[in-house]
């Protein structure tokens, strides 16, 4: 794949590299905000995640990994000249979009089957007063998820040059999120 990858970089994969940047590091401010002890836009939240105890460092943790994914991004267009490099990247690439499509998939379902009382929520059926957070995370969260997925899925598209390796890029990506929904219904949810 190391071979296919343009040595020049094109519109589309410039794009899509701060394309990552961008999502990832807009979605890491509220995180930071939150690790640094906020509490503005707690009611988006589970009423009981504000009072975890490792609430702060739960957050920080995020932060970090957003900001890791944001310069994963980065990464395809400024620090892809070599092999092993450009094999790094993709493979990141991969398994960001594998768990974070994956992740926003089964979240999205899983908050509509609870809205429309198929499954229950934590508290027994859904009442939009006290399960609000659902909503928001049919709404904000779990989308985000999803495009910070595609988004993955889009980069290393863009950063492959021949058609058989984006075939088979297509297929990887694919794979990796069925295995995703499968372990999700299987009761591990890796974000």
């Amino acid at each position: 794949m190391y071979a296919q990858h343009q040595q020049t970089k094109t519109k589309k994969l410039v794009w899509s590299g701060y394309a990552v940047f961008v999502w990832s590091i807009v979605y890491m401010f509220p995180h930071l905000y939150w690790a640094l002890g906020g509490t503005m836009g707690g009611f988006l939240l589970k009423p009981q995640r504000l009072e975890m105890a490792h609430f702060e460092l739960i957050n920080w943790i995020a932060s970090v990994f957003l900001t890791v994914a944001g310069f994963i991004g980065l990464a395809f267009i400024y620090w892809s000249k070599g092999r092993v490099s450009s094999y790094t990247w993709l493979f990141i690439s991969w398994a960001g979009c594998s768990l974070a499509a994956s992740h926003g998939i089964f979240g999205i379902v899983d908050r509509i089957l609870q809205i429309t009382g198929v499954i229950g929520v934590e508290s027994g059926s859904f009442h939009i007063h006290e399960d609000a957070y659902v909503v928001w995370d049919l709404l904000l969260f779990e989308p985000w998820f999803l495009i910070e997925g595609i988004l993955f899925s889009i980069v290393g598209w863009c950063f492959l040059k021949k058609a058989r390796s984006r075939k088979i890029w297509l297929a990887a990506c694919i794979f990796g999120i069925v295995v995703g929904l499968v372990t999700g219904m299987m009761g591990v949810r890796f974000a």
